[in-house]
């Protein structure tokens, strides 16, 4: 496991194993048998009879201290476009359920659901003021990974800053395609499973059919460095396109791009001073808060 330092905020960590990753596949190193992105780490397997562990670190620095500087890094980076129903019925039913089942006190379990807790833990007026927050914001996927095909998504926007604390207990039940938020990061549910993050909405499902002599690694949707822009839908019109996406004939928006670091970084430099007040009101909001 490689892990980076906290020093930095998550989206240029992210950026650094992003750079590393890069780096390797330019220049790979023998024994290496596979490499998996997190938030702020890469997970690196290795076949021990090909290359020692001592050597293997070596070999990493290396490439680290080779990798390309934030100021220079340009990732392959496609856009995705994905339509979300807010407070839809699954998801309402999944947090019902827990309320029932796992814990009738959960303070994050308003009205059936966890809109209103997000709401208030992040300072907004009201839901409209969250979601038009979270519609205008572009999304990165940092990683892939914890369940098959799950994407964690990172905020590009410096003044975005949605945050929440996660379940506690665990949820045991999710609905497939539920979109919820936990610390900084949203993420997409690929299945049903268990779950802690609060869930605010539904959108497709993220695995694609695959038949004939398709290419199976086009079966999962996602990959990491995409960027996400989400559309509002109704909940009736998602049923609609969700069912498309189960038969095939979706229409995905994915478009072939590259994204600059180094203008993400002049848009945090350029927004310092307004971000650092979104902070301070987002930090007074969650004080504010019981936490699960």
């Amino acid at each position: 496991m490689v892990e980076y330092d906290t020093t930095d905020e998550v989206v240029s960590l992210n950026f650094r194993v992003h750079a590393l990753l890069q780096e390797l596949r330019q220049n790979p190193v023998p024994g290496v048998l596979e490499t998996s992105p997190g938030l702020r780490s890469v997970m690196v397997t290795f076949d021990p009879d090909v290359i020692e562990r001592e050597r293997l670190l070596d070999e990493l620095n290396d490439r680290e201290a080779a990798a390309a500087d934030l100021n220079s890094l340009v990732l392959s980076s496609r856009v995705l476009e994905l339509p979300i129903a807010f407070d839809d019925e699954a998801t309402r039913y999944a947090v019902n359920l827990y309320r029932i089942t796992t814990r009738m006190d959960a303070p994050n379990v308003r009205d059936r659901d966890n809109v209103d807790y997000i709401v208030q833990y992040n300072g907004f007026p009201d839901r409209e003021a969250f979601f038009e927050r979270f519609l205008s914001t572009v999304w990165w996927t940092a990683s892939i990974g914890y369940f098959p095909g799950l994407p964690s998504l990172l905020a590009l926007d410096p003044l975005t800053q949605l945050s929440a604390p996660k379940y506690n207990p665990t949820r045991m039940w999710t609905p497939e395609g539920a979109v919820g938020i936990g610390g900084s990061a949203i993420v997409l549910y690929p299945m049903e499973s268990p779950g802690g993050y609060e869930l605010f909405g539904r959108t497709l499902p993220i695995w694609r059919p695959v038949t004939g002599d398709a290419d199976v690694t086009e079966f999962q949707v996602f990959r990491p460095c995409d960027r996400v822009r989400f559309r509002r839908v109704s909940e009736s019109e998602l049923r609609v396109l969700r069912l498309q996406a189960f038969e095939g004939s979706y229409p995905w928006q994915v478009t072939e791009d590259r994204f600059v670091v180094a203008e993400y970084l002049d848009e945090v430099e350029r927004t310092r001073d307004d971000a650092a007040v979104v902070a301070r009101l987002r930090q007074d909001a969650a004080a504010g808060v019981e936490i699960p």
